[in-house]
């Protein structure tokens, strides 16, 4: 019976062990959540740090991840999301501001990168944004007749202009959590559109589509690796020409109430991009970019915002 008792207890030891390993050591096991974390560097936030910065600034992110507020790495749009307290933080003020904390950062990195985020809720300024996932008001579900996604949609239309000449550079609303990102690119130099071309061409033409069995042969068809690989290249080589804003909903809100009453006969999209090139051209609060744009930039958001044609 003792023996039964001690195996027992070993068993349990064993599995407690397993359960720690798999539940708080970040591992390929643990699939996605793993590559939240571990991924290639390859964007151009990342590439303002040594490999050996970049790990051990990785390595406090996944430590605030699994012990305090928890986050996530937008990696192309250089955002970190925080879930609590709620703040969108440019990835690129981050890391410029982990290497120049110098060695203690890389001794510490989970203690680096708390005092970072720490200060992000601090203040809101630049690179960082406050949002709410209860932006349109505590049990309000409409805004001028609008539910959340169709005010969501109208913030999208908003920040697609027509007849302004410019490169499509990303952009994504989120109407649960309450904020936009809109990528802000004129055009990206000649070298990434080539980039993009060899990726084609390793993909090669499509096979025709004559039928339904065809079209679900093509979609579960495996991407080939090489392709995949190239094509993600290119898209690190394009963002480092982009640079992004990003809006609140709560603000964004707030300033359509206010304008609604003189713009009556406007559609809900005409109003808000008004209402978000005024916030962005007076530099309210509720709106910041991932880095300092160039005077060139911030005329092409405004155009962006404003142009409805």
């Amino acid at each position: 019976m003792v023996v039964a008792f001690v195996a027992l207890g070993v068993l349990v030891l064993a599995v407690a062990g397993f359960a720690l390993w798999f539940f708080k050591i970040r591992d390929p096991l643990k699939g996605a959540d793993f590559y939240k974390f571990h991924t290639e560097q390859k964007w151009p936030w990342e590439l303002t740090l040594t490999p050996e910065q970049e790990k051990a600034f990785m390595a406090g992110l996944e430590a605030f991840d699994d012990n305090e507020g928890g986050c996530y790495p937008s990696r192309e749009e250089g955002i970190l999301r925080v879930y609590s307290p709620m703040m969108l933080i440019s990835l690129f003020s981050m890391t410029e501001q982990f290497a120049a904390m110098g060695p203690a950062a890389m001794q510490d990195p989970a203690r680096a990168v708390h005092e970072l985020i720490n200060r992000a809720t601090q203040s809101e300024g630049d690179g960082v944004l406050y949002y709410n996932d209860e932006w349109m008001g505590e049990g309000v579900e409409e805004l001028d007749g609008m539910d959340k996604y169709a005010f969501t949609d109208a913030v999208m239309s908003a920040m697609h202009a027509q007849g302004v000449d410019h490169e499509f550079a990303g952009g994504y609303a989120d109407e649960d959590k309450g904020y936009a990102t809109m990528g802000v690119l004129a055009q990206a130099p000649e070298h990434v559109s080539r980039m993009y071309d060899d990726a084609h061409a390793i993909a090669g033409d499509p096979a025709p589509l004559n039928n339904r069995l065809d079209v679900m042969k093509e979609v579960m068809r495996p991407e080939d690796p090489d392709y995949v690989a190239a094509f993600e290249r290119a898209e690190a080589e394009k963002s480092k020409y982009v640079n992004t804003l990003m809006f609140c909903f709560e603000r964004v809100a707030d300033e359509y109430r206010e304008a609604r009453p003189y713009m009556q006969g406007a559609e809900p999209k005409d109003v808000l991009s008004v209402v978000m090139a005024r916030m962005l051209d007076q530099g309210m609060r509720g709106c910041t970019w991932t880095r300092p744009p160039s005077q060139d930039q911030h005329k092409l958001a405004l155009a962006l915002l404003g142009n409805r044609g």
